[in-house]
């Protein structure tokens, strides 16, 4: 009596073990599943690219230099695709800040630079060729430049990401993210950026419904 007792305990404690295996295998991958879908609604980090770490651009210019190209392909472009995917997005955002340092080109506008700048992102251009006259503008032409860097080697078939777009903030928004104030002439490395920002075109057309 006392063996079969034993064989009986024994069964139960091993089959109460496979159940209790069981539930937190079944916990695990619901936790997991509900994990995955939270991070198809949260807001990725945020990637920013200033002087004061490195990527700088000449003064009034938008041309990548050499470094900022390495950098680019050295750790940006992975982290990006990184982001891309395991926050579900597939738009790229580039943002180009400036200083408040008043813009002086003192050069004579000799195209539209809309038009212009749209040429440099449907064709590819040389930017310099570009005139911009404002810091907004400067903003602009440095945000178009990243954009035509990245977009080669982040859109393609086997990417999720789609599209890569730019824009400008010029100096109104300091390092902060407050607004700047624009007579304010600052040697503040971390306002002069390119900032990344990473969503989802789903995320707009369901906030249009």
């Amino acid at each position: 009596m006392r063996q079969g007792q034993k064989q009986s305990s024994a069964t139960m404690q091993s089959e109460i073990f496979i159940v209790l295996m069981i539930v937190m295998v079944l916990l695990f991958i619901i936790t997991s599943f509900y994990i995955s879908k939270l991070k198809e609604h949260q807001q990725p980090p945020l990637i920013v690219l200033d002087e004061a770490h490195g990527y700088s651009f000449g003064s009034g210019s938008a041309t990548l230099n050499e470094n900022f190209q390495v950098s680019l392909n050295s750790s940006v472009i992975s982290k990006i695709e990184q982001f891309a995917k395991k926050y579900k997005c597939d738009i790229v955002e580039v943002y180009g800040y400036t200083d408040g340092k008043p813009f002086g080109g003192g050069h004579a506008i000799k195209q539209s630079f809309d038009k212009s700048l749209h040429n440099c992102l449907v064709r590819g251009c040389d930017m310099n060729v570009v005139e911009a006259s404002s810091n907004l503008e400067l903003g602009m032409k440095r945000a178009v430049s990243v954009v035509n860097f990245l977009t080669p080697k982040l859109v393609n078939k086997n990417s999720s990401i789609k599209i890569i777009r730019p824009y400008s903030a010029g100096g109104f928004i300091d390092d902060s993210g407050k607004i700047a104030s624009m007579d304010e002439v600052s040697s503040n490395k971390l306002r002069r950026r390119i900032e990344i920002r990473l969503s989802r075109l789903r995320d707009l057309k369901e906030g249009k419904k």
